[in-house]
């Protein structure tokens, strides 16, 4: 005997907003630029300053270049805080 077989389910997909797709982004892009962006610097000098541990690292990144260094290289216009200056 053939066992009974019942109808796969429907899945009703919601529909589809533009509106918010451009919060989710705009809401990234903040996130990135506020919290994200110092703590890959951080990662960054952990990284290649293999000895130095998180305080130190963040200690020295404000050394280097104030609060301002916490954000270097997001925005590539504005001159580097190592001292490099091109001519």
């Amino acid at each position: 005997m053939a066992a009974a077989s019942t109808p796969a389910p429907v899945i009703k997909k919601k529909p589809f907003s533009w509106q918010n797709l451009a919060i989710g982004a705009a809401i990234q892009t903040f996130e990135v630029s506020t919290l994200g962006q110092p703590f890959e610097v951080v990662k960054t000098h952990m990284a290649a300053h293999r000895g130095d541990n998180l305080a130190m690292a963040i200690k020295k990144t404000y050394q280097r270049g104030g609060l301002r260094g916490f954000w270097q290289g997001l925005i590539p216009v504005l001159p580097s805080l190592s001292g490099d200056r091109e001519e």
